[in-house]
């Protein structure tokens, strides 16, 4: 079996990317030409669908209670692009208190949270650096950990995926 395909798309210029008016240049991840967040909006549609029926009682006015699967944005360049090692064996640390066998622990943040501040609502993946490839696995939803995404595992050319890391474009 062949490796996948892993790409960077970066946008032209500095955009809107929450109401707060922050502002960065954003580095989408694409895998064998579909970008992440459509893989994830399929993987996350079963479980969202169902937490919403669980939940949807608590509100007054349903209409107020939004809970879309894939409500990602891609991530600042700076979390993607090198020098960061996000990406490679130094994964961002969320910030947040874990215990030491936490599986969350020493994962890379792929996707933020729409509002622009990347924690709130954030995707993480295992990255394994070998020799010649570079393995995605257990893809998770840091606040669902429960959730079972069934993406992966993906395998990249380390050649081509540090390549795509080393953008400058």
């Amino acid at each position: 079996m062949g490796a996948n395909r892993f790409e960077i798309s970066l946008s032209p210029r500095l955009a809107d990317c929450s109401p707060e008016g922050l502002r960065y240049r954003k580095a989408c991840i694409f895998i064998d030409g579909r970008q992440l967040i459509e893989l994830v909006r399929s993987a996350e549609e079963p479980w969202v669908r169902a937490e919403h029926r669980e939940r949807l009682a608590q509100f007054d006015d349903p209409g107020e209670f939004r809970f879309e699967p894939g409500d990602y944005h891609c991530l600042p360049a700076s979390m993607v692009i090198l020098p960061t090692r996000n990406l490679l064996d130094q994964p961002d640390d969320p910030g947040f208190v874990l215990g030491p066998d936490d599986p969350r622990r020493g994962k890379a943040t792929v996707l933020g949270c729409t509002c622009g501040i990347v924690q709130c609502w954030f995707l993480q993946v295992r990255v394994q650096i070998l020799s010649d490839l570079v393995i995605w696995s257990e893809f998770g939803q840091f606040y669902r950990p429960h959730w079972q995404y069934g993406l992966g595992p993906f395998t990249f050319d380390r050649r081509q995926y540090e390549e795509e890391l080393n953008r400058a474009d």
